[in-house]
């Protein structure tokens, strides 16, 4: 019996299915490719920054660090909430990560979720309108996301 590298089941954290969006591969092959055309993207807007951070937040579970963890919400809500661009998202990471009082950040035990789009949804906007398209994604991941609002908004508080 020959096992398949490119499982056509869906991904049970983003629900990416290969089969509907006409792909061979995983959520991680279609998010490498999208990422091979945001990195050519000008900054800002800097959009590569919202896929990692979309991507990520619908990837989250198990064991991760705080900041594996929070990072991505941080870049949903600063996009949706104060109308942040990458750049700034970006920026944010890289002040936040400076913080010395990291036993201080919320815990998030995250509760299942389904999402309406996934990186599949993305590329299949590719011809049309990639930022948008990118937007809608991080959008439709926070308001799945919308339980822990409270901890996230918390935590981008001091941001």
């Amino acid at each position: 019996m020959v096992e398949t590298l490119h499982p056509r089941n869906p991904c049970p954290k983003c629900g990416f299915d290969s089969s509907r969006f006409g792909r061979v591969g995983t959520c991680e092959d279609a998010i490498h490719e999208l990422y091979s055309i945001t990195l050519t993207l000008p900054r800002p807007p800097f959009v590569h920054q919202l896929a990692v951070d979309a991507y990520s937040a619908q990837h989250l579970g198990g064991q991760m660090s705080p900041v594996t963890k929070l990072f991505p919400l941080m870049g949903l809500f600063m996009v949706c909430e104060q109308g942040a661009n990458g750049l700034d998202v970006q920026q944010a990471h890289m002040n936040k990560s400076k913080e010395a009082d990291r036993e201080d950040w919320p815990t998030i035990e995250l509760l299942p979720v389904r999402f309406d789009l996934n990186v599949g949804h993305v590329l299949e906007a590719i011809e049309d309108n990639l930022e948008s398209a990118i937007r809608d994604w991080v959008e439709s991941t926070m308001y799945a996301l919308r339980a822990h609002e409270h901890e996230i908004r918390q935590f981008c508080s001091r941001v």
